[in-house]
């Protein structure tokens, strides 16, 4: 259920591989998520469809969703279909967890401030409904802090759920002893560990290699949503997908981080005493 860009993929790879479990396909419906718009799945039998397998003797059946956490309405929604659900936690730095989701707003969510710094400072406006970008099908995905405070949403997750119900799992543990960790997740499953699954990065870092051409592209798009142009040209996807790379991201600006440094302190150690 989140948090997005904490290694959610991988896990989501490697649960898919275990013969006893089906996760969605897409990995990410966001069924549930219905107060955020980000083009989920919005009627109950296209979500069922999302778990179509030949695997009759499933004993576990998954949602990817990353926005699950972020949103308020999600866990309340899936304890009504599923009052015996069970939740699974990615936890990362908020800073890096923020940061990056900005490149995945510039890939998929429309946002055109191509600079991190600047789009952090733009959260006061855009909260107010001020240049949001006509391509944003949500302003709420370009509220990278919000996005990223675990602590508060973490805290209401365990207002909601049975502590036992909920099983962490740490980015940079998961990282360093992936094969440990997610035999840990198993055992929360109550499931055996398989042999198939196979262990390797899954979504690697990607960044824009020209952010200008996003930009523009973005731009265009949003004009054409302005103007009620719906029909997909597709020239929009080949340009963005020519214009990623695997690459790590740069390092954060010293400015932003002490801000994000400062935004994000409180909510730290409201996690961290829960």
């Amino acid at each position: 259920m989140g948090a997005p860009k904490s290694g959610t993929t991988s896990l989501y790879a490697y649960l898919s591989d275990h013969p006893e479990i089906v996760m969605s396909n897409p990995k990410e419906p966001h069924y549930f998520s219905t107060d955020i718009e980000n083009g989920g799945i919005k009627s109950l039998d296209e979500y069922l469809a999302c778990f179509d397998s030949p695997r009759g003797s499933a004993k576990a059946i998954g949602d990817a969703s990353t926005l699950y956490l972020y949103s308020k309405v999600a866990v309340p929604e899936i304890l009504k279909f599923n009052k015996n659900a069970r939740f699974i936690v990615m936890l990362r730095d908020p800073s890096e967890i923020a940061f990056s989701f900005h490149q995945v707003a510039l890939r998929v969510f429309g946002e055109t401030e191509t600079e991190f710094n600047r789009a952090w400072d733009l959260q006061e406006e855009r909260a107010k409904g001020i240049n949001i970008p006509d391509g944003c099908p949500d302003p709420q995905l370009f509220a990278y802090g919000e996005i990223a405070k675990l602590g508060f949403q973490v805290e209401r997750l365990l207002s909601l759920v049975d502590p036992d119900a909920v099983h962490f799992v740490f980015f940079h543990d998961f990282k360093e002893r992936t094969e440990q960790e997610f035999l840990n997740v198993l055992r929360f499953l109550g499931l055996d560990s398989s042999p198939n699954t196979k262990y390797g990065v899954h979504n690697p870092t990607r960044r824009i290699k020209y952010p200008r051409i996003t930009q523009l592209v973005n731009r265009a798009i949003g004009l054409k949503k302005k103007v009620g142009i719906e029909t997909e040209f597709g020239f929009a996807s080949k340009v963005h997908q020519a214009n990623i790379e695997e690459k790590p991201l740069e390092r954060l600006n010293q400015d932003v981080h002490k801000k994000m440094k400062n935004f994000y302190e409180k909510d730290l150690k409201l996690l961290s005493s829960l």
